[in-house]
């Protein structure tokens, strides 16, 4: 049925497994094995159910594509995807990225300067995000008339390094007016790509789009979107309006929980193993919601919510935040986290594009050291790290996906010690680590007449050591019975999947 042509009349192929097992057994030649991965995958997506319901009915950890008209669509001329970051901080407060402060409007036009944005175009960025409050465009507000001044002064910047911008609008429930003429705002301005509607906004979204539309015409609108929000999406109403989706890896207890080294490295190998899955939602929204979507929130390489430890009241310590000194210097760390960047980047560019969480933070130090968990929100740490992909290349980070991340979160580095190899022979001793030395058991001397019974002879009778023999062995046993309920389980038969913890 897949078109192989060399298969021997005892080769039996009842499932997928067979199919690798057979092959690794040199029984079917390399070229039908590929066919019939082939047929098997292609079956199973022809007849995927419930594909138009499900963002991640037709996921296959990343290597598949749902692919349908329109897909293309994009509010770029250029095509290529967006490549942004965020300016966290500015206008709307982000105290990890601020020292834990809320900057003033002062300190934050001075902030930013014009060869930020300079770095961020010679990076191979072409977008910039700004989150901006409604009142700024609000008729009569003095403080937002304030903020537009300072908005003004860094388009001026982003246009000058050609770079184009997102306005975010951050609003607190109903201000349609206050929108309408943000959006007449932006398409006044050339810098300006298109516009975020507020995501706590009360007001209908198509309602506000037509207020919009009498002002703004043609205005690229980006509408908030969270998985959730996926399946009632739809953008069919206007070709100018995209999707805006957050994404988290640290959206739960289980995405950041984690109570020893090894248990932190598993988390980051878990979120290494889901990252290329994130391309499914992003792809759903277009096929199924003609809504093309851009990845605002969500990318950077925190597997944790250790940025909120000493800032927020609904900090939650969940063991997650305690090691992380154990990463600086870590070579597994640095792989780990670069194959995370790929990967969620791979994944996001399969839709429109993309912003990282942040640029920069505030007043920072030893730019390029992951020395603090808020570094790994920052572009520029995490690019002088060299942790990022080279956007430099026609499509970055293409065979990111087509591998699963290294499975050596056990095995260690300088941050956890390698299992410990035997120790030398000592014939009939044992080696002692303390010492470094082989001891070997002194038997007692013979009891003499001082000493008529064994009451109070030396401790080291055959019985006490019989007694210690049958305890070691016990222990041992208890041993070996957890590592094989813990490491193999009864399903000896199977290929263990890496164990990543559960936590509670």
């Amino acid at each position: 049925m897949a078109g192989a042509t060399h298969l021997q009349d005892d080769v039996v192929i009842a499932n997928a497994n067979d199919i690798q097992e057979q092959f690794l057994d040199q029984n079917i030649t390399a070229s039908d094995a590929v066919k019939m991965l082939d047929y098997l995958i292609q079956s199973v997506y022809h007849s995927t159910p419930s594909k138009e319901t499900s963002p991640y009915a037709c996921e296959f950890s990343g290597l598949a594509e749902l692919g349908c008209s329109g897909f293309r669509r994009s509010p770029r001329t250029d095509g290529f995807p967006i490549r942004s970051v965020t300016l966290a901080g500015i206008f709307v407060p982000a105290p990890w990225a601020t020292n834990g402060k809320e900057l003033s409007l002062n300190e934050a036009e001075e902030w930013y300067t014009l060869d930020d944005f300079v770095s961020m175009k010679s990076m191979g960025l072409n977008t910039v995000q700004i989150s901006v409050p409604t009142a700024a465009f609000t008729a009569k507000d003095m403080h937002g008339a304030r903020v537009r001044e300072v908005l003004e002064g860094l388009l001026d910047d982003i246009a000058a390094a050609e770079l184009d911008v997102i306005l975010a609008l951050v609003s607190t429930a109903d201000e349609e007016d206050a929108v309408v003429a943000a959006c007449k705002f932006a398409s006044e301005m050339p810098v300006v790509l298109g516009v975020t509607l507020p995501p706590k906004t009360t007001l209908d979204t198509k309602t506000l789009i037509s207020a919009i539309r009498v002002e703004a015409s043609y205005l690229p609108i980006f509408v908030p979107l969270k998985e959730g929000d996926l399946i009632k999406a739809n953008g069919e109403f206007d070709p100018n309006v995209y999707g805006s989706l957050e994404l988290s890896h640290s959206a739960t207890v289980a995405d950041v929980a984690s109570s020893t080294s090894q248990e932190d490295r598993s988390k980051l190998f878990y979120h290494e193993s889901i990252a290329c899955m994130n391309r499914s939602p992003l792809e759903f929204a277009s096929c199924f919601q003609q809504m093309p979507t851009f990845l605002s929130y969500g990318f950077d390489l925190s597997v944790d919510d250790c940025i909120n430890q000493y800032i927020s009241d609904d900090f939650k310590d969940y063991g997650q935040c305690d090691r992380f000194d154990e990463t600086i210097y870590s070579g597994w760390w640095a792989r780990h986290r670069q194959s995370f960047a790929a990967r969620q980047l791979f994944a996001y560019e399969r839709g429109l594009g993309w912003s990282f969480s942040t640029w920069k933070l505030y007043k920072n130090d030893n730019v390029g050291v992951i020395d603090n968990p808020s570094k790994l929100l920052s572009l520029q740490d995490v690019a002088a790290a060299g942790l990022f992909p080279d956007l430099s290349e026609t499509m970055p980070a293409s065979s990111a996906c087509l591998n699963p991340p290294d499975q050596d979160f056990v095995l260690g580095d300088d941050t956890l010690a390698p299992t410990q190899g035997p120790p030398p022979d000592c014939g009939d001793g044992w080696w002692n680590y303390t010492t470094e030395k082989c001891d070997y058991w002194i038997p007692p001397d013979e009891p003499t007449a001082s000493c008529p019974t064994c009451e109070i002879c030396p401790s080291h009778s055959t019985s006490s050591l019989a007694g210690a023999a049958v305890g070691g062995a016990i222990v041992a046993g208890l041993v070996s019975l957890a590592f094989l309920k813990y490491c193999y389980g009864d399903r000896s038969d199977y290929m263990r999947i890496p164990n990543v913890e559960r936590h509670p």
